[in-house]
């Protein structure tokens, strides 16, 4: 056993690295910039955290989500790993202070991009070592990227003011045209590229068409009770996921709970943490569900709608077998699934009208993060206001003027998105391999395999049925049992 096994031995337990993570190690440990690309649930988090642990120096890890990055730091935590911290706007403002008095001592500090813009916060980093500058889920700081977040566009000239350290930008799901972007937004002039297939060959993709949404929801229903959990079912409003839930649990004994980011942070923890410890046996959820969801046998994801784009439909399905054991993608569909989306699209693009009104409003707020409350307070959602307030940082100078390119932006994204969707729906709607579609839309070729494969080349959902009754999950009867298994806090301990 050479070295690097012998600490993976060491530090995590496993005797072997899963596909495509021991190049990316050795790339990074060799001090070569690397964009990497491995499927969700292909191991990304190890291929900073291994290197981390064998060099020098810590190791600052920009994320996109807050629950993202604390199950990073609780797993952690749980491995021995206590020299570990994330920073986001989540914290207290004594939290914050504290993770700023420690910062030379941690080996892993896990932060936001918006975090990382404070002045306070970079003057810190740029006063110790770091050894790796990751950039996780990557395709968000490129426009081409399926789940754009403008805060991330910023991260390339981040990194120059923090003395360039070895870079990795990972991601599950990117098109050669997002890879490319991400290396360029980044600097990354000389990078390494480590590309491996989002295919999931443990994953059978079922497609069924159905004659409208009361169908597809009694449909829905017949699946859930006979497949062999646990589940996933992704719904395409918050408004689907809670109603979706309702009708489950009234119509099966299992047992349903509800995601989306409308919820309290602290409702979400607790339907994540009891889907991850069995206490659930299926979620219906929007697409802010998955990320850091770390629960190796989820044996079904349901798409009670198309999704928007294939990279969200790849990244989704992901949820799915990881632990390498047969699992099951299902989409239902129906006329008129596609103008939901579409629908959706629009009414999440701001009109002209919109942009001239939050113009005037805007002016004499100076700071970043007083556009994005004020922006708040009139209605928008997070991630609208999160756009146009970097738009409105970026184009402010140009007086009125900057409004014909705020619309113009906004307006190129709303394109794009639609394109998207119209291509996702084509690969859908097309009668061959369903499989073959989507792996060419990320320029791969589909190979040979035993296992099954899609709708086309002939599946049977008998496979993937419960074997005589669901097996009664955990049950937890005890707040303080409960309150232990989430935050790992042993009673013990507590003064």
């Amino acid at each position: 056993m050479d070295k690097l096994h012998q600490a993976l031995y060491r530090h995590f337990g496993y005797s072997s690295f899963k596909k495509g993570q021991e190049d990316i190690i050795k790339s990074v440990i060799e001090g070569r910039d690397t964009v990497a690309m491995l499927p969700t649930g292909g191991g990304k988090s190890l291929c900073y955290q291994l290197p981390g642990l064998l060099t020098d120096g810590t190791v600052l890890i920009v994320s996109p989500l807050l629950s993202l990055m604390e199950d990073q730091v609780q797993q952690l935590k749980m491995r021995g790993e206590k020299r570990v911290a994330a920073y986001n706007s989540a914290l207290t403002y004594q939290e914050k202070e504290a993770v700023l008095k420690q910062l030379h001592r941690l080996k892993f500090l896990y932060i936001s991009p918006e975090a990382l813009q404070s002045e306070q916060m970079l003057k810190r980093l740029q006063a110790i070592n770091i050894s790796f500058f990751v950039v996780d889920e990557a395709h968000c700081i490129s426009q081409w990227g399926h789940d754009f977040r403008p805060d991330y566009s910023k991260l390339g000239e981040i990194k120059k003011q923090l003395a360039g350290p070895v870079t990795l930008a990972l991601t599950a799901t990117a098109t050669e045209a997002t890879l490319k972007d991400i290396s360029r937004l980044l600097g990354l002039e000389e990078a390494r590229y480590l590309i491996h297939s989002v295919d999931r060959p443990n994953i059978a993709l079922h497609i069924e068409e159905v004659q409208d949404t009361a169908e597809k929801t009694k449909r829905l229903t017949e699946l859930v009770r006979k497949l062999q959990g646990p589940g996933l079912v992704y719904c395409p409003t918050r408004k689907w996921a809670e109603e979706l839930a309702d009708r489950i649990t009234e119509g099966t004994r299992l047992r349903t709970g509800f995601y989306h980011g409308g919820m309290e942070a602290g409702d979400r923890m607790l339907i994540q943490q009891q889907f991850i410890r069995n206490q659930l046996d299926l979620v219906c959820c929007t697409n802010a569900f998955g990320m850091g969801v770390d629960k190796p046998d989820v044996r079904y994801v349901i798409h009670f709608n198309l999704p928007q784009t294939a990279e969200a439909f790849m990244q989704e399905i992901g949820r799915a077998g990881r632990d390498g054991n047969r699992s099951i993608s299902i989409l239902l569909k129906a006329p008129g699934d596609k103008e939901i989306q579409e629908q959706l699209i629009q009414t999440e693009a701001l009109s002209r009208h919109d942009i001239d009104f939050l113009y005037e409003k805007l002016a004499g707020v100076r700071d970043e993060r007083g556009l994005k409350e004020t922006l708040q307070q009139s209605g928008l959602t997070e991630t609208q206001a999160r756009h146009f307030a970097h738009l409105y940082v970026k184009f402010r100078h140009l007086g009125n003027k900057g409004r014909e390119h705020i619309y113009q932006e906004m307006d190129f994204r709303k394109q794009q998105k639609l394109s998207k969707m119209e291509g996702f729906a084509h690969i859908a709607a097309n009668k061959g391999c369903f499989r073959e579609g989507l792996l060419a839309y990320f320029n791969e070729r589909r190979k040979p395999r035993k296992t099954p494969c899609c709708t086309h080349c002939g599946l049977h959902l008998k496979d993937y049925e419960a074997k005589g009754d669901h097996p009664i999950m955990n049950q937890l009867t005890a707040w303080e049992e409960e309150l232990d298994m989430i935050f790992a806090v042993s009673r013990d301990h507590v003064c």
